[in-house]
């Protein structure tokens, strides 16, 4: 069996090589009746928790197949980034790993445990990340081969990687720190600087509005002390004509006492 899986993943290695220059690798099915589609992120992120890949064979054959998928990934990103673990229901899938220049290849050990019929499909899952930092495009191609290693049907996808350096950017290096503390000492002079013209030389409005308040102030002790002269002076203007006219009365009134004669000589 071991012989069988190894001589499977050289073939697949030997057309990997020789197709390394097809980016984009043809949808249509190598054996008559089956196609198979592959669906992908569009994008993934360096150093992020893995995104999941699949791929979906179908057939118009009246005969039942047993599948073995084989993923060929393609990308100049280093292929000590990528990670990639073929998953079923039951869990983890065993897989053969190789790498070919730019190309790596997964290749199952065992045949997927569904059966390829018409009217039924056999779905391949594969967990996909990439550790980083590198970033660039990379192009995914699932592989159907039944259990006589003939493949069926093959296609292809392409994805983006982005960078863990993109992903996080790092401050703009043409400001140097001593540049920004001069700017902020600027700032700060200038807050000083409008600070003390508010005090020192406050606009018309504000001198207005302190004039108004002092007017103000002032304005009930004045009408107290108003208030007090004006008493006062009717006072005092009462008092001076009703002197006035008791002297007028004194002037006017005539004596009523009786006077003796003086003696005759």
């Amino acid at each position: 069996m071991r012989h069988r899986i190894a001589a499977l993943a050289g073939a697949v290695v030997a057309g990997a090589v020789l197709n390394a220059l097809a980016w984009v690798a043809p949808a249509a099915a190598d054996v008559p009746g089956f196609s198979v589609r592959v669906t992908a992120p569009d994008r993934f992120t360096a150093a992020r928790s893995a995104e999941t890949l699949t791929a979906v064979v179908t057939s118009e054959s009246r005969r039942c197949r047993k599948v073995r998928w084989v993923l060929l990934v393609r990308s100049q990103i280093d292929a000590g980034q990528l990670r990639v673990t073929r998953v079923e229901e039951a869990g983890e899938f065993d897989t053969d790993t190789s790498t070919e220049g730019e190309t790596t290849t997964f290749v199952d050990e065992e045949l997927d445990p569904g059966t390829l019929c018409r009217g039924r499909t056999v779905t391949g899952r594969w967990q996909v990340a990439f550790a980083g930092p590198d970033g660039g495009d990379v192009q995914f191609e699932a592989q159907a081969f039944d259990e006589q290693n003939t493949l069926l049907t093959r296609a292809a996808v392409g994805s983006t990687v982005r960078g863990r350096q993109a992903a996080s950017p790092s401050p703009s290096p043409s400001e140097s720190p001593a540049e920004e503390e001069d700017e902020d000492a600027g700032a700060g002079d200038s807050a000083d600087d409008e600070n003390t013209g508010a005090v020192i030389d406050p606009t018309g409005e504000d001198t207005e509005a302190a004039l108004v308040a002092d007017q103000t102030s002032l304005l009930g002790p004045g009408l107290i002390v108003g208030g007090i002269c004006v008493f006062l002076g009717v006072l005092l203007l009462v008092r001076l004509r009703t002197r006035a006219r008791e002297v007028r009365i004194q002037e006017q009134t005539l004596p009523t006492g009786f006077y003796r004669m003086p003696p005759r000589r």
